[in-house]
């Protein structure tokens, strides 16, 4: 985990090194790096040990978790070396992980990699003792490091934080939880994703191992169907219903979140055995000593999804905001009913300008929606709409005969193809309808109210808002549509838990629905984030 040196631990040292090249290391993604009984490990115990429990051993204790860290740590640097990927300032030299921030598990310091900075004792006077004298363990120098990870022990005896604190005369303890909460709201809190990332840190993620591949079949098999039963979806995953307003919301919030359900428990021993090598490739690949498809290199997946997700995210939940005014507002008078109509039409607009050239047609009334798909311009304005993220080599190489054994992420593609095509689909088939509606009845002077074609515009406002919420519930970016909801003053910071720091902030919490998530006593506060003050958080030794 990525523990916090705050000084509040006797011989807390701050050592600092710098990069002399660029280093190599293994990056597993999602919250990785956090100790919770949240299958957030299952990745790196699969590699290590072919199973999600861990080592044999007793892990009955939460101590026993925690420090379970470090041998986690000395096996991940053994798989490297194993397979001597590690060579020092030529191979994978660490592995990067994430929790309430990135770390960084370094196997060699004595690479030429890194060398060290600085290295002094940042633990602070105790209140009313003298510091020298309380400190409690020896200092672990760099030399033992060394010789611990040349020596190849198995007693992981690596320096760990002194748990024993004596809490009373810790000058910082009360603020040492905001202050490590507050770094990493300033982290996460930004709406553009690619500002999230951390500077030191450049992806290469032009090849990849994701659970999520074709490959694993029986994996994905499963864990469809459970959706599908759990959900209520139809086998082409759209959702079935059962016609009441309530359940269909309900719903929608368990689909745009069902990826905090999936787990691999169920994945048999051929994909693990598979998932193994597809590792071993993989990281052959990277360090030259593997064949590599030259098409896929210099592809930034990362960055594409980013750049879809900033474009899309807050415009999709605004589309459906304005949609779902004009449901809720249907006694409103004509006048009303225009200008708003005309506001959604120009949000429409903005997201199919773009990819839409209009036809000379589109004002005849009799036109429908589906004969307007039908039509060359449609399908025109699609195409350019869903490949508009992908370099052209790269469509040419999607559908090609089939991937190479080389190109293990070429479904990434493919996905990103289908989020597109499903994502434009809606909005061009949403925005001409509206476009269609303004032509037919709004653009000229409003006339007298009739009453049969105001309950055709809720209908086809209703039928539109369905499609946008459906398509926001199956992206499931749920996290990116969350948000304090006001401005945090400046003596506070938007709360949303992340791993290490999960803590209720108060005794009682409402009861929240049917929702099948169960993410301890934390889940109410992380669908609802507020602001917080240093004041309200939690002092260090009540966690």
């Amino acid at each position: 985990m990525a523990y916090g040196i705050m000084g509040s631990t006797r011989n807390s040292f701050m050592s600092t090194y710098q990069t002399t090249q660029p280093a190599r290391c293994l990056y597993f993604d999602g919250a990785s790096g956090s100790l919770v009984e949240n299958n957030t490990m299952d990745t790196q115990n699969l590699l290590l040990y072919g199973n999600i429990t861990g080592p044999p051993g007793n892990h009955s204790s939460a101590t026993q978790f925690f420090w379970d860290e470090y041998a986690r740590a000395q096996h991940l640097c053994a798989w490297l070396r194993q397979y001597e990927f590690d060579m020092p300032g030529q191979g994978i030299e660490g592995i990067v992980r994430m929790s309430a921030g990135f770390e960084l598990i370094w196997c060699n310091f004595s690479s030429p990699s890194i060398r060290l900075v600085s290295r002094f004792n940042v633990s602070v006077p105790l209140l009313g003792y003298n510091r020298t004298s309380l400190l409690r363990s020896p200092e672990v120098s760099r030399q033992k490091i060394v010789e611990i990870y040349q020596g190849g022990r198995n007693d992981y005896d690596f320096p760990a934080p002194d748990w024993d604190i004596d809490w009373e005369h810790e000058p910082f303890v009360a603020s040492q939880q905001w202050d490590w909460f507050a770094s990493t709201s300033r982290t996460y809190s930004s709406e553009d994703l690619a500002s999230n990332r951390v500077p030191s840190i450049r992806l290469l993620d032009a090849d990849l191992v994701s659970l999520y591949s074709p490959g694993y079949q029986k994996h994905l098999v499963e864990m469809i169907q459970h959706d599908r039963e759990h959900l209520n979806l139809a086998l082409d995953g759209f959702y079935l219903g059962d016609g009441s307003q309530r359940s269909r919301r309900d719903a929608m919030r368990q689909l745009m979140r069902r990826r905090r359900r999936h787990r691999v428990g169920n994945i048999s021993p051929q994909e693990v055995t598979k998932l193994r090598l597809d590792m071993k490739r993989m990281v052959s690949r990277l360090i030259g000593k593997g064949p590599y498809d030259d098409l896929w290199r210099d592809i930034s997946w990362s960055h594409t999804c980013d750049m879809i997700v900033n474009n899309f995210a807050k415009r999709l939940l605004q589309l459906q905001r304005l949609l779902e005014r004009g449901i809720v507002h249907e006694h409103g008078s004509l006048v009303i009913t225009q200008r708003h109509l005309a506001i959604l039409r120009e949000r429409a607009h903005a997201l199919m300008m773009p990819y839409f050239e209009y036809s000379s047609n589109l004002q005849t009334a009799s036109e429908t929606l589906k004969q307007q798909q039908q039509h060359g311009n449609f399908q025109v304005s699609f195409d350019r709409c869903r490949s508009g993220y992908l370099p052209l080599p790269v469509q040419d190489g999607l559908h090609a005969a089939g991937p190479t054994e080389s190109s293990n992420h070429h479904f990434v593609g493919q996905a990103i193809e289908e989020v597109m095509g499903n994502i434009c689909s809606v909005v061009i088939g949403v925005a001409v309808t509206i476009e269609k509606i303004w032509l037919q009845d709004f653009n000229q002077d409003v006339q007298k109210p009739d009453p049969s074609q105001q309950k055709l515009l809720r209908d086809q406002l209703r039928t539109m808002h369905g499609r946008v919420e459906e398509l926001t519930a199956w992206l499931g970016w749920a996290p990116h549509w969350m948000s304090c909801d006001r401005l945090c003053a400046w003596d506070e910071e938007c709360y949303i838990p992340i791993a290490p720091l999960l803590r209720q902030m108060s005794a009682e919490r409402p009861a929240y629905g049917n929702d099948p998530v169960d993410f301890g006593e934390v889940e109410y506060d992380f669908w609802h984030p507020r602001c917080l003050k240093v004041t309200d958080f939690p002092t260090g030794n009540e966690w």
